[in-house]
C-alpha cells in the first residue's frame, strides 16, 4: 500500500507544478499531500474530502480529469 501511496504523491506533486500560479489550488493539493504522507488511518478519507473540494474550484477539463484519477485511486485503496 505504500507504493501506491507514493505513486499517488507522485502524481499530485505533478500536478501541483502545473498549477504554479493559482495560489489556491497549491494549498489544496500541499494539504492533500501531506494527509497522505502522514498515512494515518483517516488520510484517505480527509484526502478524498479535499480532493472533492478542488473539484469543485474553477478547473480546466484536463486538469480535473487528472484528479478524478487520482480519486479513482484512492478509491481502490479503501476497499
Amino acid at each position: 500500500m505504500d507504493e501506491q501511496f507514493q505513486e499517488i504523491i507522485a502524481q499530485l506533486e505533478a500536478l501541483k507544478e502545473e498549477f504554479n500560479s493559482n495560489k489556491k489550488i497549491k494549498e489544496k493539493l500541499d494539504n492533500v499531500i501531506a494527509l497522505l504522507n502522514k498515512n494515518a488511518d483517516l488520510a484517505v478519507e480527509k484526502a478524498l474530502i479535499e480532493l472533492e473540494e478542488l473539484n469543485s474550484l474553477n478547473l480546466p477539463s484536463y486538469h480535473r480529469t487528472q484528479v478524478w484519477d487520482v480519486v479513482s485511486l484512492l478509491e481502490s485503496l479503501k476497499n
